[in-house]
Parts: C-alpha cells; sequence; structure tokens
C-alpha cells in the first residue's frame, strides 16, 4: 500500500461525497474526502495542511477515518460499527470495553489477541450469549457472557454445547460458562479509560488506556 507523508491511505469517501479537490493549501479546508489518486497528487505540505482541517472521531480522536456527521457528532467506522455491536445486546460500548478489560484483551476460550485484523470490517471480536435466555443474534444484555474470537464463538463453542452433558469434560470451557467475563463483578466497574476509545477494536494495543476507576477522578 502506498503511502503518503509517512501515512497511509485514507479511506474512499462515501458514496455522493465526491468534492472537486485545488491542491492549493488554502482551498483544502472545504474538502472532507479525498480519494486515493487525490491524496497521491498533494505534497507533503498541503497533505498535512488537509489533516489539520479534519474534525476528529469524538470517541477515538482519529482525525484520519472521519465520517459524515450524524446526529450525535462525528464517529469514524471502527467506532460506529463497535457502536452498533454494542446496541445489539443492549450494552453501552464502556461496557463492552470493560468485558475485554476483565479478559485481559484475549479471548477467553483460545487465548488469542485481537491485533491489527481488528481495525478493519466489522468488529473481530464476537459478543457471546446465552441462546437459552435470547435464542437470536441480539440479546438483552443480561445474558451476554463475554467477547470471543471468531472461531470460537461461531464454533468451537456452539458445538461444545451440543455435546451431552458427559462429554463436556474441558475445564476451561466449563470455566467460562460457569464464571462468564461478563458478569463478574469487575465487568461492572467503569474506569476512565473504557470511556475513550473503542478497546474491542483495539485488541492488544488497548492497555495503555487508563485503569483508573471512575470513582476516582483525576487530579486537577
Amino acid at each position: 500500500m502506498g503511502q503518503v507523508g509517512g501515512l497511509g491511505f485514507l479511506r474512499r469517501p462515501c458514496q455522493g461525497r465526491q468534492a472537486e479537490l485545488s491542491v492549493q493549501p488554502t482551498n483544502l479546508r472545504l474538502v472532507d474526502w479525498l480519494t486515493d489518486d487525490e491524496i497521491v497528487a498533494l505534497t507533503r505540505e498541503e497533505f498535512d495542511t488537509w489533516v489539520d482541517t479534519l474534525e476528529p472521531c469524538k470517541v477515538c480522536f482519529d482525525q484520519l477515518w472521519r465520517v459524515d456527521a450524524g446526529p450525535k457528532g462525528r464517529v469514524c467506522p471502527q467506532c460506529r460499527n463497535a457502536e452498533r455491536q454494542a446496541r445489539r445486546h443492549n450494552l453501552t460500548r464502556a461496557r463492552v470495553n470493560a468485558i475485554l478489560r476483565v479478559q485481559d484483551d484475549t479471548c477467553p476460550l483460545c487465548g488469542s489477541l485481537g491485533g491489527d485484523p481488528s481495525t478493519e470490517g466489522p468488529s473481530w471480536w464476537h459478543i457471546d450469549h446465552d441462546h437459552r435466555c435470547c435464542t437470536g443474534p441480539t440479546s438483552c444484555g443480561q445474558c451476554v457472557r463475554g467477547l470471543l474470537c471468531k472461531g470460537c464463538n461461531t464454533r468451537g463453542l456452539a458445538w461444545y454445547e451440543s455435546l451431552t452433558a458427559d462429554l463436556q469434560t474441558w475445564d476451561h470451557v466449563n470455566a467460562y460458562l460457569t464464571d462468564p467475563p461478563a458478569r463478574r463483578p469487575e465487568a461492572a466497574v467503569l474506569f476512565h479509560g473504557d470511556l475513550t476509545g473503542v478497546r474491542s477494536r483495539d485488541g492488544a494495543f488497548a492497555d495503555w488506556r487508563s485503569n483508573r476507576p471512575l470513582s476516582e477522578p483525576f487530579p486537577p
């Protein structure tokens, strides 16, 4: 993938967002999105000037992934996808962040990390819930058990739960089912770091976030 000024390409604009580009820095403030070819045509100075005009995502503060403004402000595709996923399970983005924090940012069944693949497309993590409570792809939120990688959620756990009780002998899976991360007391306590960004998309790179509980405000 080509790069300009040491930074990767931005995503292409949403359909209907095409804009005429003048490479004069004084005119760049009128342009929200550029295509890959238009980015290549910019000098480093013009590119830096254009990036400085972009309003950051209100969740992760990343300027390079901004999307069209909605009724609640501008949110990048990664954060918007994560918020939609949380809403389908009657959770907040912060609560999903807290659950994954309790899991040490790993899949509780196989130990895998989200890593870079979690930053593209649908969320790398799948929200697992007890289908004895809610049978469909969405849930009430109360039966959410944790966040699993795609393989464990769609194949591994579904297969294991289909076994008869005498064959369900894997201790680590049984421990997950009897003590789900989402229902542990720690998952009910929000940290300052759970409010900013989308931990469920950053995977192993989420350990930089604050581990200070909300009950302990930051000093002035």
